[in-house]
């Protein structure tokens, strides 16, 4: 399997109006909901204990976060307060105090070339670097994930919708085709997979290929019993946790199917993509660490861990430097861990 790559995607959560609902129709609208399908409880990550052992690299005292996005040198958090926050070179000896964006009731942050992207019960907006806000759409119906191709921006509710919106917020398509869409991956244009788009549906623990030009959704795969926190790899291989079942697995290909499913102990929860070192990193919540494989040779295979911040709910690694971020939820803070204390531990 050879697919060189780079991936946009993220994760979220919100609530919203129902405007963009009433205006869809026979040219933009398709789906009745899932049906009466079968569905499990949502995967949540087991609780982490105290923690027993210094954190590798450097802890940014922050609120407690939800979800990173990473722009050049900025960090945005999303807090468990739905406040966002902007850390300028976090870790660094000279970095000024967080900014808090003028921005309230924040549910979900993506990185966005050079700004972010970010939704809230009211509208969906551009955040750049500096703080500044600027309304691209109104309010999406209960927004869980985001996502962004080079001309759209992807919209997944709590209630089943896929909404695709282009750059000026109009809603070109509706496809509400699931319970849940709780997460949404954009394959690189270099892959073998380009343009892919994979739903993650947590209540029917269920990645599905959707075509968001024609509204069609592809042969679906169950992922276990507690699908988790997904993300795609340089070579377009869809990532994932399956919590309840301490496992990780590993799907690719048009049609998708699964290449991988390997055991991590402790509740596997968060996962990034190390494009830098070409490492998958996975967190486990029960024992506060974080696990980097190698997938060069399809399967995974354990390279370094290391202890973290006690129960961390998102990570993301810069694709230039290979630096680590992961915040945690519980408030201890922003980790930040360098290549080089990376490489150290392998």
């Amino acid at each position: 399997m050879r697919v060189p790559s780079r991936f946009a995607v993220a994760v979220v959560a919100a609530a919203l109006a129902a405007s963009l609902v009433a205006c869809g129709d026979d040219d933009v609208s398709s789906g009745s909901g899932a049906g009466d399908v079968p569905t499990v409880e949502p995967a949540t990550p087991a609780a982490s204990p105290p923690q027993s052992g210094q954190p590798q690299g450097t802890v940014v005292q922050t609120a407690g976060g939800t979800a990173l996005a990473q722009a050049g040198s900025q960090v945005a958090v999303l807090g468990t307060d739905r406040l966002l926050r902007l850390h300028t070179a976090p870790g660094a000896a000279d970095t000024p105090a967080p900014r808090e964006v003028d921005l309230p009731g924040v549910t979900a942050v993506i990185d966005d070339g050079d700004g972010f992207l970010a939704a809230t019960p009211d509208q969906i907006a551009r955040v750049d670097r500096a703080g500044a806000v600027t309304r691209v759409a109104g309010g999406q119906g209960p927004v869980l994930s985001l996502a962004v191709t080079d001309d759209q921006i992807l919209v997944g509710t709590s209630d089943g919708h896929l909404r695709v919106l282009n750059r000026s917020g109009q809603l070109q398509r509706d496809i509400h085709d699931f319970v849940q869409v709780n997460q949404i991956l954009v394959a690189p244009e270099s892959s073998e997979v380009a343009g892919q788009v994979i739903v993650v549906d947590r209540a029917q623990s269920m990645v599905a290929p959707v075509d968001i030009a024609t509204g069609d959704r592809k042969a679906a795969l169950r992922a276990g019993n507690g699908a988790a926190v997904a993300t795609i790899d340089s070579y377009g291989r869809v990532l994932l946790t399956n919590t309840p079942d301490d496992q990780l697995l590993g799907f690719f290909g048009t049609p998708i199917v699964m290449r991988f499913r390997y055991p991590v102990a402790a509740s596997p929860w968060a996962v990034a993509w190390d494009q830098n070192q070409k490492l998958l990193w996975v967190s486990t919540t029960e024992d506060n660490q974080a696990i980097g494989y190698d997938l060069s040779t399809g399967e995974p295979r354990e390279l370094v861990r290391f202890a973290t911040v006690a129960q961390v709910a998102a990570m993301r690694a810069d694709p230039d430097n290979g630096m680590l971020y992961l915040i945690s939820q519980r408030g201890d803070g922003l980790q930040v861990v360098p290549r080089t204390l990376i490489q150290a531990g392998r």
